[in-house]
């Protein structure tokens, strides 16, 4: 058993205490550890995400007519601008998007690439490259087969947006409660770019671009942003060194005794 004196105070804890206060105290502050690690991460998500925005926006047809293979994971949140048409006939909506805590869908739709010498080509083969395009939230109206009208024409067009990658993988929903089970547009829990290429037959950019909230094309953009508050994790660093701190005061505190000389 550990014993202390200093003047007239004695130091005496017992073994349960003082074992709960070995192991609690240091885990405690490497929470606090982890929160200041995580706040860094996102310094540095942040740093990297503002260099991106500062770039010239990318010309993405450029990109494709070049032939080469290109890393898009190096062009996160960086803006692009893209020329082609949008598939009408094949439109999918991401179920259980929120905005102002109204219930939704965001509505993906591909865009064809044009790769022709000249606009206004509209017609695509299984090989053709397109783009997962958010267009936006919209509305659920109390029931799935009950859906605005989220039709597109397919003049050729240059949009812009910035580039994303995929957050989840997809889930093509077959349930009964599906907008229409054969027909599109596609009722999906969540994204995955491979599964959606198969199911189009199209070559999907392995990105997605949030379209601007100035397009026409669109509907409500009220994108979010890409990581939480770096201030939320400094709060939260603070708060486990400080339930570090009070379980070791405590523990001192209760197992220190005045004693007579």
């Amino acid at each position: 058993m550990i014993r202390v004196q200093i003047g007239n105070y004695l130091f005496s804890p017992r073994l349960i205490p003082t074992l709960a206060a070995i192991i609690l105290v240091p885990l405690l502050a490497s929470l606090g550890l982890w929160q200041l690690d995580r706040a860094e991460q996102k310094r540095e998500i942040d740093a990297g995400v503002k260099q991106a925005q500062a770039k010239e926006p990318l010309d993405l047809n450029t990109v494709i007519n070049s032939n080469s293979r290109y890393d898009f994971t190096k062009e996160i949140y960086r803006t692009a601008s893209i020329t082609g048409y949008y598939d009408n006939q094949r439109q999918y909506l991401l179920d259980n998007r929120t905005h102002k805590g109204r219930a939704g869908f965001h509505v993906l739709s591909a865009f064809i690439v044009d790769r022709s010498s000249s606009l206004g080509s509209s017609s695509f083969n299984e090989t053709s490259k397109a783009i997962l395009i958010n267009r936006g939230w919209i509305a659920y109206k109390g029931t799935r087969d009950n859906i605005p009208d989220i039709s597109i024409t397919k003049d050729t067009r240059t949009i812009h947006g910035v580039m994303k990658q995929q957050a989840r993988a997809i889930v093509l929903n077959d349930s009964s409660d599906t907008v229409v089970k054969s027909t599109y547009p596609k009722l999906v829990q969540s994204i995955q770019l491979t599964e959606l290429a198969k199911a189009l037959k199209l070559e999907l950019l392995p990105i997605i671009i949030e379209l601007d909230k100035e397009d026409e094309t669109g509907f409500i953009r009220d994108w979010q942003p890409y990581y939480g508050s770096i201030d939320k994790h400094n709060a939260y660093a603070m708060q486990w060194f400080s339930f570090s701190a009070i379980l070791l005061f405590l523990f001192i505190k209760l197992n220190t005794k005045k004693v007579k000389k």
